[in-house]
């Protein structure tokens, strides 16, 4: 389908002031907002069959990254402390997709669009296993790799074997699960091997991906009508100084991680809870000084930062029924203040977030997912690949950026084991956006925190990336001293 709509005659070129692209853009938005108001979509039903299962907003956003707007795949590595038997592996992530059945399912383009259960899992490699004497170089081609959205499953996993040791790699598609479904696809994973390894058997019983997440968390929040909610996501009204270089390859896309030393995530975690923060406000606080240094921005200006929020916060005992996209966001903001120690940064941080800890935050993105899925699908398709086109044009050789922070957390409270052998170290790579937007993603397990960014190769340098984790780093290690 065609998206027909008439565009704004203003042309962009890339070296246009950022006002100018936000006027463009919102013509653009208004254009599109009109065309699909006009009419009502014209719906199809989706087959009855058990093979089918409905995607919902989440998911339709995370999809239609794939025409441009980053490559959307959430990775994890995890070393053992032995080796895995590669054939109970295999076997274990082939029953993983029968008790998660989404993830071995193909995402549809329908009017609404589904899932649907692929015919060729059985004589798929879900995973895959290569031996090497070095093992970095095999994990970072294997990390940098990017999912074939038509081809691939919802889900891949790599054994990298080298000596004794064994590092299980496992990406999940964005489209499918955000962050926390990650965790626990880990942990599903982790629990079916140890079933085969200790009983030869596992018997998986299905998920059910349905509307009870949602209703759940609406009775909570107590909505009764969320599709008639009239609040809107907030979005970035200021952005970073920042230079990115012309013609970043999408298809390439390095990462860089930076991890804090054994034992100072306790540190962290004491200094915090005796000033009333939580963890995640010291990373905010980190990324925040760190940027300030970095990229000098005024004194005195709210400077915009978006914070991801797990929205199975609104449900009974933090936990969705199935794996799934469930997350959604606010926006901080904090000025540049002269002379500011970290403590006080610190400070005007808490209070922020608990304001808006205060009122539901990320509730939002429910809600507008509620409405979103009224929409027509293929215009809203139709017209992400058209804004994704312009952002090509106006994201080459820009100086600015908009940052944004998703801390997932600890990734396992108690060692992660398959069968005998333990995981001893493990964090997680983020999906990789497009510029102008970079996401910086924390994550913690075993007593270390991991922090990492992944970007478009030429976009940027590695070293100015290096530069920024290492002074999150500094930040967070000097705070405590």
């Amino acid at each position: 389908m065609k998206l027909k709509f008439k565009s704004p005659k203003t042309k962009i070129q890339p070296s246009k002031d950022l006002s100018e692209i936000r006027s463009y853009y919102k013509k653009i938005s208004k254009s599109f907002t009109k065309q699909i108001n006009m009419n009502n979509p014209t719906y199809n039903a989706i087959p009855d069959s058990t093979d089918v299962m409905p995607a919902y907003a989440h998911d339709y956003g995370n999809y239609v990254a794939r025409y441009g707007m980053g490559n959307f795949q959430i990775q994890v590595v995890m070393k053992l402390d032995g080796k895995l038997d590669f054939d109970m592996l295999s076997r274990a992530v082939r029953l993983s997709v029968d008790a998660e059945p989404v993830l071995g399912c193909k995402f549809v383009e329908h009017n609404p669009p589904y899932f649907k259960r692929r015919e060729d899992i059985d004589n798929s490699k879900l995973c895959i296993m290569e031996e090497t004497e070095n093992t970095e170089e095999a994990l970072h081609k294997f990390l940098e790799s990017p999912l074939d959205m038509d081809r691939d499953f919802m889900v891949k996993v790599k054994l990298i074997r080298s000596g004794e040791n064994d590092t299980l790699v496992v990406k999940l598609n964005h489209t499918c699960s955000d962050g926390a479904g990650t965790k626990d696809y880990i942990l599903l994973l982790s629990h079916i091997y140890s079933c085969l390894y200790k009983d030869g058997i596992y018997v998986p019983k299905p998920s059910v991906r349905s509307r009870a997440d949602h209703e759940k968390a609406f009775k909570v929040l107590g909505i009764k009508h969320p599709e008639l909610d009239p609040s809107v996501v907030e979005s970035p009204k200021t952005v970073w100084p920042f230079h990115w270089k012309c013609g970043g390859e999408k298809d390439i896309t390095p990462f860089v991680i930076c991890q804090l030393p054994n034992g100072q995530l306790d540190i962290l975690s004491k200094y915090a809870k005796e000033r009333g923060a939580t963890l995640n406000d010291l990373i905010l606080t980190a990324f925040y000084r760190a940027m300030f240094k970095l990229t000098n921005p005024p004194y005195g200006i709210p400077m915009d930062m978006g914070v991801t929020i797990d929205l199975r916060r609104y449900l009974p005992d933090n936990k969705a029924e199935a794996i799934r996209n469930f997350s959604g966001g606010v926006v901080l903001r904090i000025a540049r203040l002269f002379g500011e120690p970290f403590e006080g940064t610190l400070m005007r941080v808490k209070s922020i977030m608990n304001r808006k800890k205060g009122k539901n935050p990320g509730y939002q993105s429910a809600t507008g997912a509620e409405r979103a899925e009224k929409m027509d699908f293929l215009k809203y398709l139709a017209f992400s690949k058209f804004m994704s086109k312009t952002s090509e044009v106006t994201s080459q050789n820009c100086n600015f950026c908009s940052p944004g922070l998703s801390n997932v957390g600890i990734i396992s409270k108690s060692p992660i084991k398959f069968g005998e052998n333990a995981v001893s170290e493990a964090y997680f790579i983020p999906p990789v956006v497009r510029p102008p937007a970079f996401l910086l993603v924390a994550s913690s397990y075993n007593g270390i925190m991991t922090l990492a960014v992944g970007y478009y190769k030429g976009a940027t340098s590695k070293s100015k990336i290096e530069k920024l984790l290492n002074k999150i780093k500094s930040e967070l290690m000097e705070c405590c001293n």
